[in-house]
């Protein structure tokens, strides 16, 4: 059964229910390889379940639009209106995180205009490719950079955490420093942080020194230059 599928290159404008269910779960196969991957090649310290999820679903949802609208351009416009009214809300700040999704979505849409040989060559050289670039140099977890915001009245406590930084091979670079009414100055940093580095006891170090008031930070793109 899985020969004859694979070797054959008609399309079908209204696919049996065999064929549509078969389809549909090559995609979710397929793809939950693909999240098997991801999950494999993570490096982060909380895994993320649902975008675990998204992965595997989302190539299934785009396998059964290609599946419905078929080669009808009347159809096809009436997906792009419906999909139109939809907003996605949903911020993917990672370039990693964004090509994993596409991936998933390629395959929903090979599967869906049943070129299954292409989705499985296509699945199989590219977790080659993520296992390959996760043992490489470039697979390493870089630093955690942070935006860094704190107040000080004086220069000293300033000086005094950046000696500090300095001493735990942290590097810094500051962003911003603006002299507020109050006569007390604010400075933003971007600190990066080493991945052994516990966030909250980088925290609580900064807040230990003396003389540095509303001490916020919030986390940064990996991806950005420091």
């Amino acid at each position: 059964m899985l020969d004859q599928y694979l070797s054959s290159s008609g399309y079908f404008e209204f696919p049996s229910f065999s064929v549509a269910v078969f389809t549909i779960l090559l995609a979710m196969v397929l793809s939950t390889v693909i999240a098997l991957t991801y999950k494999f090649t993570y490096q982060e310290e909380y895994f993320p379940n649902k975008f675990f999820q998204a992965i595997v679903l989302s190539s299934t949802v785009s396998a059964m639009v290609m599946m419905a609208v078929g080669d009808n351009l009347a159809v096809g416009f009436g997906v792009l209106g419906a999909v139109s009214i939809i907003r996605f809300r949903t911020l993917i700040r990672s370039p990693r995180n964004i090509i994993f999704i596409f991936m998933s979505l390629s395959i929903g849409i090979a599967t869906g205009v049943f070129g299954y040989a292409i989705a499985i060559s296509g699945t199989i050289l590219f977790c080659i490719a993520v296992v390959l670039l996760y043992y490489s140099p470039y697979g390493r977890s870089g630093n955690h950079k942070i935006d860094l915001a704190f107040s000080s009245q004086e220069r000293a406590p300033v000086d005094r955490l950046l000696v500090q930084l300095a001493e735990n091979n942290i590097a810094a670079t500051i962003l911003r420093i603006r002299m507020q009414e109050d006569g007390i100055t604010r400075y933003t940093l971007i600190v990066g942080l080493p991945p052994e580095t516990n966030p909250q006891e980088f925290y609580d170090s900064v807040r230990s020194i003396e003389g540095l008031i509303d001490i916020r930070y919030d986390a940064r793109d990996n991806d950005e230059q420091l």
